[in-house]
């Protein structure tokens, strides 16, 4: 299952948490330069293919398939494929705190460098758990989150230190949904459609229920309408598409989340407070 990428909106939820996460997701990764690094940390974990890390004062680090990075907030870096015709299917939780400091200092041994993770399958389904938390936003969400992020470091120690214990596993979806298969399917159609035209009740009808019920039982375990919850998803991803593309236009980003131009024009302002030119104009003054 890919994951695209959720950015974590807190509403000041930071201020309380020693260790939140700033952003989880998977892609098959593209050619990337960040010549003034991530302003979080970030722990890379590639599921296939390969591709280089480039870091000043360092060799270049290649990860490959069932391999782990970690890199400290501000780290310069780049990275690219390997082989760009080939995909390079990497996973990255990116988090920060109070506590990220120490938790970074118990990885340190493995910093900087890409390391192979005998429990990589473990880590994989945790990073999915985290993902799907972090789609739910919320203050409660993002409390189990933080929790589960400190679990995935420990897990990262836990299989570079070849433990013979047995790891118990996190759900790979929140403890609301869990027991409901039908639900966990439709929300991976939404976070893998939701750039699509994609209508709730195909959605309903997906998951095997009438409209009515599917409304019912979503809000039920996920505190909000499903119409709320894929409006969410791609306004994320709008906020990382004006980051990603200084100067893409606005209705280009209506068309990759699948919106009318008016429509998404409307939802962007009553979320953030400001139209997507207003936030576009305001990224490009903050490079410059």
């Amino acid at each position: 299952m890919t994951m695209p990428f959720v950015l974590a909106e807190f509403a000041n939820v930071e201020e309380k948490l020693p260790l939140y996460v700033c952003c989880v997701g998977s892609h098959e990764q593209k050619r990337l330069d960040r010549p003034k690094g991530y302003p979080a940390h970030q722990l890379f974990l590639c599921r296939s293919g390969a591709g280089i890390f480039r870091l000043p004062g360092h060799e270049d680090q290649t990860l490959g398939a069932g391999m782990a990075l970690i890199l400290p907030a501000g780290t310069p870096h780049f990275y690219s494929p390997s082989h760009p015709r080939e995909g390079w299917e990497l996973g990255f939780a990116a988090f920060d705190g109070q506590a990220a400091p120490a938790v970074l200092e118990t990885m340190r041994p493995f910093v900087l460098r890409a390391f192979s993770a005998d429990n990589f399958g473990e880590l994989w389904r945790q990073l999915e758990g985290l993902w799907q938390l972090v789609g739910l936003g919320g203050e409660g969400a993002y409390w189990e989150a933080s929790r589960r992020m400190y679990g995935l470091a420990l897990a990262v120690l836990e299989g570079r230190a070849d433990s013979k214990r047995p790891m118990r596993a996190a759900p790979a979806a929140p403890a609301g949904d869990a027991g409901n298969p039908a639900l966990r399917t439709a929300v991976r159609l939404m976070h893998t459609h939701f750039h699509e035209r994609l209508l709730v009740p195909n959605i309903a009808r997906a998951a095997g229920y009438s409209i009515q019920h599917f409304n019912r039982l979503f809000v039920r375990h996920y505190g909000m309408p499903p119409q709320q919850y894929l409006l969410q998803l791609r306004m994320r991803r709008a906020i990382q598409l004006f980051a990603e593309n200084p100067g893409i236009p606005v209705g280009e980003v209506a068309r990759q989340l699948g919106m009318d131009v008016t429509y998404f024009i409307r939802m962007f302002k009553r979320t953030y407070g400001r139209t997507p030119k207003q936030h576009a104009k305001e990224g490009l003054a903050a490079r410059s």
